[in-house]
């Protein structure tokens, strides 16, 4: 038997899988983690294909063999494989990089390569002159005399390790070797203790210590008993056994030595989010809206044809009834459903709604916060069909979700669902291309629908359901447009409310009404809500204090050294951040141009509006929801529960607070500013601002209490925010969709955007003009209609110390375009293409 094999190397020309010869004593399958000779190294890869007869063009006899099997290391089937092809066609990525995406690092295994110092090192190196060897011989003895290289490059920066690693090999001075290592994370064991005899003679046993002074052995033996019933501890598998905990050890000796218990080792779930019941477990009666649309839609469940339904319902309509409703359809039929979703926050709000309803030990949930541990049980539970319901973001598309029949992807037009790294595949393709391969139905769920997805089932591709009512006919807020302008031309006595915030004035200066964060009309609405114990949620897309510092003196900012952009500015942590890059420095008390004093911070951030509502509410209590807070694990589920049992008043955040929450206590919304999302320089940004100002807004009054929004802006009259505040997704799209076929801009064209980058400026600009012309030779010599634009540089120009320029292709046809671009990629050198990302059907352009 001969298997095909995508080995895991980061180098050049490996796009495509290798052939080997399996061993006699050896089984595999697709899917497999292998270990297998290449280049004169050891490999790890995994098995994508399995013949009885080698390839035609390569000779059986030049055929190497696999070397091992990896344990545990089985990742993915046949249908899987397929799909990360198609990614790597679609997306013109490396094979190898698909793979990843249905192998996950959880699951992989590597290659570790050990260098090791001769004793005689010394010696060796005693008549040798250069000091780079001698930095590397000496830097290996620190570490104790073997290390790997990534150690070496770690503690040698400023040296190129490898060559001079060679150097010292073939001198004697350094020998290498190679070892497998295993998977990450494995199953979780724990020492338990195990009935070893009959209950009945156990319950004898218990009956008769309970009459003596060995109570707590009795006390034991009985949770033995009990531990051997199908509600068994730890999550195991009945007869699992005990943990036994501090203080009872004796006790367990004990019942040991008597033959009536033995010690083992058990395997234990780690649970990634424990259940808090908060939720019912019982569903409420569908509205005749959620009940003609789950009966449309389960008719192409129970005929499992692949459809794509598009499930457009206003924000608090029930669409998460709907796909509950779809996903008992799909498990009453023996089948599982996978539901995708933007954000670990929603992901967090949903799981206690699905294991109300559909059991613990029938939802996994898939996403990055959780730890490897957990990644791989939950991996593990899906792979095995234990799990039945999948709840997950992005890369939960590529779950190996066994008879999958039902495909839920909520809040559809989020544009987290597009990866922003190769393989830049977006998971809604992804899914429509999994749905056709198995036959499993695709629902797109969306207040605020892609233009893209809307057009589709305006044009019949899609199939189109609609909500256009809330829950009870519960009426959509009212929104209130702000205008800023407005209000900073009212004079001071005019205003009621004028917090002061660092930077709002000098020392010598009264605090400037005219730079409040909030309106009059904002503060007398958190008022009231806060009078009537009712929730408010206040939304900035902007995390931090403020968005710049600057002074006074001479003008200066504060930039990133690596990207070009100025520093974010976080009051608590006294810190300057690049929100791009990462790059962190201590805010500094003067300015380091000028000396000056008067260094101060200017724009508004998150943090900023925290401080302005303590200042104005002392009383409130807030939670603030960013990624500065959000870090720690299980920080999402903490302050959302928080929020949902009434134990805050105020939730401050940026997007994440958007997107799909549902509290019922919440009449009140402010948008702090809604020009953080208007006047981007990208074609999709009045799109993507109408989405974000009307998701938010959809946020009030979802509960038995009318809600009320208040937008502040500097632009009230722009399109984006007038229809937002109408909650008029209709004429919105009817307008937008307009300008887009007038531009041939998507759905009525298909585009890339190729990004060159380099840490030199000069050589970024000019391998963008070697690129953009093969692409063009590309075009030309294939007669295709595509259109370019470029090269020129990024509105990003410079991003993590390199240069950027992009050039943009532009046709009508998606297949045109990847012919294009296959002829440019095929004629470009290893060398022009450094530093070149591809990214089809970009969502920005940035």
């Amino acid at each position: 038997m001969y298997a095909a094999v995508v080995v895991q190397l980061e180098a050049p020309g490996l796009n495509q899988p290798f052939t080997y010869q399996i061993p006699d004593a050896m089984t595999l399958h697709i899917g497999d983690a292998v270990v297998v000779p290449f280049s004169g190294q050891l490999a790890v890869g995994y098995i994508v294909g399995l013949s009885a007869e080698p390839p035609e063009e390569i000779a059986a006899a030049k055929i190497r063999a696999v070397t091992a099997r990896i344990e545990n290391g089985s990742a993915f089937d046949r249908e899987l494989f397929e799909l990360a092809e198609w990614v790597a066609r679609e997306t013109l990525c490396d094979l190898q990089e698909a793979v990843r995406l249905i192998a996950p690092e959880v699951l992989g295994s590597a290659i570790k390569t050990t260098l090791t110092l001769a004793d005689d090192w010394g010696d060796l190196l005693a008549l040798t002159r250069s000091q780079p060897q001698h930095a590397v011989a000496d830097a290996l003895a620190s570490l104790g005399g073997s290390a790997t290289p990534a150690q070496l490059s770690r503690l040698l920066p400023s040296l190129k390790v490898g060559p001079i690693v060679s150097e010292l090999r073939k001198k004697g001075v350094v020998t290498e070797t190679r070892s497998v290592s295993l998977p990450k994370a494995r199953e979780k064991k724990v020492r338990v203790l195990r009935l070893a005899v009959d209950i009945e003679v156990a319950e004898e046993e218990a009956t008769r210590l309970e009459k003596t002074r060995a109570k707590k052995q009795a006390e034991m033996l009985r949770a033995l008993i009990e531990s051997s019933a199908p509600a068994s501890l730890l999550g195991a598998p009945p007869n699992a056994g005990i943990a036994v905990g501090p203080g009872a050890h004796a006790s367990a000796r004990a019942l040991a030595e008597k033959g009536l218990a033995a010690y083992a080792e058990a395997t234990v779930q780690r649970n990634p989010f424990r259940f808090f019941g908060m939720v019912s477990d019982t569903a409420p009666p569908l509205t005749d809206a959620q009940a003609t649309a789950t009966k449309e839609i389960g008719a192409h469940i129970a005929l499992q044809d692949g459809s794509v339904t598009l499930l457009h319902g206003v924000t608090g309509s029930g669409k998460t009834e709907v796909y509950l409703d779809l996903v008992a359809r799909t498990m009453a039929q023996g089948q599982n459903a996978l539901i995708l979703l933007p954000e670990i926050g929603l992901t967090t709000q949903l799981l206690d709604l699905f294991k109300a309803r559909f059991g613990e030990d029938d939802v996994a949930v898939l996403h990055s916060a959780l730890s490897l541990g957990e990644r791989y049980d939950e991996w593990q539970r899906i792979k095995s069909g234990a799990a039945r319901v999948v709840l997950g973001a992005r890369s939960a598309v590529f779950a190996p979700v066994t008879r999958l029949g039902l495909i839920v992807m909520d809040e559809e037009h989020d544009g987290s669902y597009k990866q922003d790294s190769s393989p830049r595949y977006h998971a809604r393709d992804a899914a429509l291309r999994r749905a056709e391969r198995s036959g499993a139905v695709v629902v797109l769920g969306s207040a605020t629908p892609s233009l893209e997805s809307f057009y589709r089932a305006k044009t019949g591709h899609y199939s189109l359901v609609t909500l256009a009512e809330r829950i009870s006919s519960r009426p959509l807020p009212p929104v209130h447009i702000v205008d800023l302008r407005e209000e900073f031309r009212k004079k001071p006595e005019q205003r009621k409310f004028s917090p002061k915030t660092e930077g709002s004035a000098t020392e010598e200066e009264a605090p400037s009404p005219a730079r409040s964060i909030f309106s009059e009309a904002l503060m007398d609405a958190i008022g009231d809500r806060l009078e009537r114990q009712e929730q408010t949620i206040l939304f900035l897309n902007r995390r931090g204090f403020a968005t710049f510092l600057l002074c006074r003196d001479c003008g200066h900012t504060p930039t990133c050294p690596n990207c070009d952009v100025s520093l974010t500015y976080h009051h608590g942590a006294r810190l300057l951040q690049c929100h791009h890059c990462d790059f962190r420095a201590p805010a500094p008390a003067d300015c380091p141009i000028c000396g000056g004093l008067r260094i101060r911070p200017f724009g508004l951030g998150t943090e900023k509006v925290e401080e302005a509502v303590h200042q104005a509410f002392p009383e409130a209590r807030t939670l603030r929801m960013d990624r500065d807070t959000m870090a720690r694990k299980g920080a999402h589920a903490e302050t959302l529960r928080t929020f949902r049992r009434g134990e805050a008043d105020i939730l401050i955040g940026t997007q994440i607070v958007a997107k799909g929450l549902d509290f019922p206590n919440v009449t009140l919304v402010g948008v702090v500013s809604a020009d953080t999302a208007l006047n981007v320089p990208d074609f999709r940004s009045g799109e993507r601002a109408f989405q974000l100002l009307t998701q938010v807004a959809g946020r009030a009054g979802r509960g038995t209490r009318p809600g009320e929004v208040f937008v502040q802006t500097f632009s009230p009259e722009h399109t984006s925010v007038l229809r937002a505040a109408e909650h008029d997704y209709l004429n919105f799209y009817a307008e937008e969709i307009e300008t887009r076929q007038e531009l041939s801009y998507p759905p009525f064209s298909h585009m890339a955007n190729l990004v060159i980058s380099d840490e030199d400026e000069t050589l970024a600009a000019a391998r963008s003009q070697t690129i953009v012309e093969t692409l063009r030779q590309s075009i030309e010599t294939q007669n295709l209609p595509v259109t370019l634009l470029g090269p020129v540089t990024c509105p990003l120009a410079r991003l993590r110390n390199r240069y950027r320029w992009h050039i943009v292709a532009r046709t009508p046809s998606k297949a045109t375009l990847l012919k294009a671009l296959r002829g440019m990629l095929s004629a470009l050198s290893a060398s022009d293409r450094q530093g070149l990302s591809l990214d089809i059907d970009p969502l920005t352009m940035l």
